[in-house]
């Protein structure tokens, strides 16, 4: 007949609280409390999945019923016949409950009603309640009273993954401890004594991999060891790497060549056998976020050498690309793949939003470039005009009226140097020119983009009305780094800012998470349009008030009116009195 396997998180579950990994702090507060005979009568442990909850309730049970000894002690010896029925979920007196599956206010009574009677076995009856966070707010109010006067010999052991979720009452009767991640290290020395014991052939690289995998959580680790003993050859990085769908480093160094050397084609192609090799596009996205974690440190300290998510084996080369780039692309380079994280979640087709925004980091570095060579050029054109200036001013302070008499040689001077200025002025009129033309069409540039940044948002909107609405009654005004400007028409104010979530919803898909929206209306943004146009044009126009009104435009007779001005006349339902000059 066969056996059958044990997993390893099951073998290997610790006996007694010395064998806990990296919960020293509440190994200690038991064994003391179970040393001084100071029980409380309900406890809550708290903490992330797999750091040792259900184990440590266990233990505890164990230690207050352990048949060796006539009363609480922290080593139990796990081989009576009472340890060995808790050890295995089968004790009378130790109900472990699932509150995911048990989360009425008929499943806490029926606790309560059992609570009362004496233990049958043991010296304790104690009730494990598993993701307490799941109990219905009248289950848990059903609970208070008897967690904090139990019946005698009776204790509450709660765990969650959620405190924040447990009720403020239940939290304040229990003694709460918090048990925190397992760190990578303790993890893999655990996990290396796992191996030896089981004659398992490893790699240590492959076992620090799976540390790092298992994300503080014991159990995670010791079932991920437990699935890859299963292979002949033992365990190697990249048997991991392939089982964990890891990109690997030597892969994820090639996208981040290219990206230096600014080659779309060898970008693609990169890009191309990762997909080939069955890698997902989030994991090649996660891949190149852990390095350029890695490489950022590296760039601020080339010393530094407890990197996370690289392998020693890999630091030279993140030493390498740090000394070839500048923090600042760094730092572009790891915000903008931030941002598409999102994207490629929510995107049908991942692979096409990965390779465009990837394409899209190599021209960060010539935007960068062209926006220096931009401001130089400002620069350039600010100290002409300041020059210029100063040349006039000192031009004009050393004329002398006593010098300027009228004789050939002085007129001749004088003309060269009127020519001279003539040709100045009209240089800088060109300049001048030149750089009011340049602002004008980026700002209508700018305006092409809001319009076309607007349609975008409007196209996420899954509701067909509300679509209709923002297109007729709002515009952009303006896309900031954490916030998006909307205008709205007076009118429809209210009803607008009454669906600013699902308008928020679309602009978060775009723009990203960190995105917030912001309303103004658009009568203070006419009332400005208004204003300058009666300042530039300096025309006076007498409203009239009756709607009835049948408008007219009096012309005097010496003076001539263009089209604009007498179609501005009408759209104030007015008549021109006056044309300033």
């Amino acid at each position: 007949m066969a056996t059958i396997h044990i997993p390893f998180h099951q073998k290997y579950r610790p006996k007694n609280l010395d064998d806990l990994v990296g919960q020293e702090i509440i190994s200690l507060t038991l064994k003391q409390a179970l040393l001084t005979n100071r029980i409380a009568p309900a406890y809550l442990f708290c903490g992330p999945r797999g750091t040792g909850k259900t184990s440590s309730a266990r233990i505890l049970a164990k230690s207050l019923n352990c048949q060796k000894y006539n009363e609480p002690n922290p080593q139990p010896c796990d081989s009576c016949e009472l340890c060995k029925s808790i050890s295995e979920g089968i004790a009378l007196d130790i109900i472990e409950i699932d509150a995911a599956s048990n989360t009425g206010v008929e499943n806490i009574r029926e606790i309560i009603e059992k609570a009362r009677f004496a233990p049958a076995q043991a010296r304790w009856k104690v009730y494990v309640i598993d993701e307490c966070h799941m109990l219905s707010t009248a289950a848990s109010n059903a609970l208070l009273k008897t967690i904090e006067e139990p019946p005698a010999n009776v204790i509450f052991i709660l765990a969650t993954t959620n405190p924040e979720r447990v009720i403020k009452t239940i939290q304040s009767r229990c003694q709460k401890f918090d048990f925190k991640r397992i760190s990578t290290e303790k993890i893999y020395k655990h996990l290396v004594d796992i191996a030896k014991k089981e004659c398992i052939t490893f790699e240590d690289i492959a076992l620090r991999l799976i540390a790092k995998r298992s994300n503080g959580g014991m159990r995670d680790a010791q079932s991920l060891l437990d699935q890859l003993s299963l292979l002949p050859q033992g365990i190697d990085k990249n048997s991991v790497e392939e089982l964990l769908g890891e990109v690997s480093e030597n892969e994820l160094l090639g996208l981040i060549n290219s990206l230096i050397e600014n080659n779309p084609e060898l970008l693609l192609k990169s890009c191309s056998k990762l997909y080939d090799s069955g890698n997902e596009p989030i994991s090649i996205l996660e891949g190149l976020l852990n390095i350029t974690r890695d490489l950022l440190i590296k760039t601020n300290n080339s010393e530094y050498s407890e990197l996370f998510y690289t392998s020693k084996d890999f630091h030279h080369e993140l030493e390498r690309i740090s000394k070839s780039i500048s923090k600042t692309k760094v730092i572009s380079w790891h915000k903008n793949l931030k941002n598409i994280e999102y994207q490629i979640k929510l995107s049908n087709q991942p692979r096409l939003w990965l390779e465009i925004n990837l394409t899209s980091l190599i021209n960060i570095q010539n935007i960068s470039e062209t926006t220096l060579n931009l401001d130089s050029s400002k620069t350039q054109k600010a100290n002409y005009k300041e020059s210029y200036s100063k040349e006039n001013t000192k031009e004009n302070k050393n004329l002398n009226p006593k010098n300027d008499e009228i004789n050939p040689k002085n007129y001749e001077n004088k003309s060269k140097e009127n020519n001279t200025d003539r040709l100045k002025e009209e240089n800088f009129k060109e300049f001048t020119k030149f750089d009011q033309d340049t602002n004008t069409s980026s700002n209508y540039d700018e305006s092409i983009n809001l319009k076309e940044k607007w349609s975008l948002i409007l196209s996420k909107l899954e509701l067909p009305s509300t679509r209709m609405l923002l297109s007729q009654q709002a515009e952009l005004l303006n896309i900031g780094k954490n916030s998006v400007d909307i205008g709205l028409s007076p009118n429809w104010e209210n009803m607008i800012k009454s669906r600013k979530l699902i308008i928020e919803n679309a602009v978060k898909k775009i723009f990203g998470e960190h995105m917030k929206i912001q309303f103004s209306s658009k009568q203070n943004i006419s009332s400005n349009i208004q204003k300058n146009i009666q300042s530039n044009n300096d025309i006076k126009i007498n409203s009239k008030t009756n709607d009835n009104f049948k408008k007219k435009t009096i012309l005097p007779k010496d003076q001539n009116f263009n089209n604009n001005t007498k179609n501005l006349a009408d759209f104030f339902n007015g008549e021109i009195i006056d044309i300033n000059d």
